[in-house]
């Protein structure tokens, strides 16, 4: 995450206004020019925005619990497009994604399957970081769509123990774990990105109210119901021996704050997964650490 931040800051001081939004141009035009661009699949319930570019074998990435697709995936995506089909939506609720389903896992996985229906694609490895995790192996559970291959990042799906919430939101000095990933300030924003980095970094001010208008102003209580879903939600997903059997990786970053590595470790023998534990990285360790990152994943990914 800190070369998402390092990015911002130079941008902050080539542009003296609208840094954020003339950078992620700049973004999305090298990412048209690579051949990814974005598209919106729309129906009575959703509009989906997705980024998709590539040939092969489809690659579906699914984001965490903040920004969107772009910022998360743009160097896993210019790297398998090479030879891959990828796809990384923003999923509903997040980034320019909508809906008027009620706010719960379930209403991404159905989104993302009647996607997939009308893209006419019939199997995926699944790549899902974090919330974007718990959506994957939701997918995967569901076995509507083949899965290929699986790789959750930093994500305890299954096993987590909701109870180790409460040291977090007690260390961050916050009342429940909604309150920390949906919050009212720009303020609220640097909390959570010194959550999710390995090493605290502080970004611009004006760079931080330009990031939290565009990506945390909106949705506040359907976003906070996604959370509050959660714990309920994992009553109903299958025995992790389900998971028995997929080619599947657990990817963790070794000082995660929020779920702390011993959750990996569990979360990967209870599921029978292969697991890369990623050195100097923290929650967000593909953006910790792109290069390790993509290292592990092209190293499962082409096995």
């Amino acid at each position: 995450m800190r070369i998402l931040y390092l990015f911002l800051s130079v941008v902050s001081s080539v542009f003296r206004c609208n840094a954020l939004e003339k950078g992620i141009r700049v973004l999305e035009k090298h990412m048209n020019l690579r051949g990814i661009r974005s598209y919106h699949f729309k129906t009575d319930h959703f509009d989906l925005r997705y980024w998709k570019g590539g040939n092969g074998p489809v690659i579906l990435f699914l984001h965490g619990f903040g920004v969107d697709a772009l910022l998360t995936w743009r160097k896993e995506m210019l790297h398998f497009s090479k030879t891959h089909t990828v796809i990384a939506p923003d999923l509903l609720w997040f980034g320019k994604s909508s809906s008027n389903l009620k706010p719960e896992l379930s209403a991404q996985r159905e989104a993302l399957l009647a996607l997939l229906a009308s893209l006419e694609i019939p199997s995926v490895t699944l790549v899902g970081q974090s919330y974007g995790g718990f959506v994957a192996l939701d997918l995967a559970a569901s076995g509507i769509v083949k899965t290929e291959k699986l790789v959750v990042a930093n994500c305890p799906g299954t096993t987590f123990n909701t109870s180790t919430l409460r040291n977090v939101c007690m260390q961050f000095k916050v009342d429940k774990i909604e309150d920390l990933f949906v919050f009212e300030s720009p303020e609220g924003l640097q909390r959570l990105m010194n959550l999710s980095a390995y090493k605290d970094v502080r970004v611009p001010a004006n760079v931080l109210k330009q990031f939290y208008r565009l990506y945390y102003s909106d949705h506040h209580e359907q976003l906070r119901e996604l959370l509050r879903s959660l714990p309920e939600e994992q009553k109903r997903y299958p025995d992790p021996s389900v998971f028995h059997g997929m080619k599947m990786l657990v990817l963790w970053g070794e000082h995660d704050e929020l779920f702390p590595l011993q959750e990996g470790i569990r979360f990967a023998e209870d599921t029978a997964a292969e697991m890369t534990i990623l050195k100097g990285c923290g929650h967000m360790s593909q953006l910790d650490d792109p290069v390790a990152f993509c290292t592990a994943l092209n190293s499962f990914v082409f096995r």
